[in-house]
This record gives structure tokens, C-alpha cells and sequence, in this order.
């Protein structure tokens, strides 16, 4: 358990939100402002802290 962490590891966890919350998502049930994880119709947190479609809008942000 001593073993030191690599740093490619921990840069990851070390970051606040994935890029993805730059954007808004684009699901009308979600609705989240950049900057906020995604949230289910129920209001709980979204997993992966964002929804498919947003990461896809985010994506298509970058190849534009």
C-alpha cells in the first residue's frame, strides 16, 4: 500500500470536472449550466457527472 501513485493518474483525479461541463447539457429534462454535472429526471447526479448527449455536443463543439 506504500506504493507511490503515477502522476498521469494523478493529474486525473486531481481535476475538478470533466471538460465536458463547459458546455450546457442539451437534454430539456437536465438542463444543467455549464460549469454543473448533469442530474437524472429525478434529480439525482448523472454516474459519470454528464449525459451522453452532452459529452457528444462537447465533442462536435471541438471539431467546429
Amino acid at each position: 500500500m506504500g506504493a507511490q501513485m503515477p502522476a498521469e493518474l494523478r493529474a486525473t483525479l486531481n481535476r475538478s470536472h470533466p471538460p465536458e461541463w463547459a458546455i450546457g447539457c442539451p437534454l430539456p429534462y437536465c438542463q444543467a449550466k455549464p460549469g454543473t454535472p448533469c442530474r437524472s429526471p429525478r434529480g439525482r447526479a448523472v454516474p459519470l457527472g454528464v449525459h451522453p448527449s452532452r459529452a457528444d455536443a462537447y465533442a462536435t463543439t471541438l471539431a467546429a
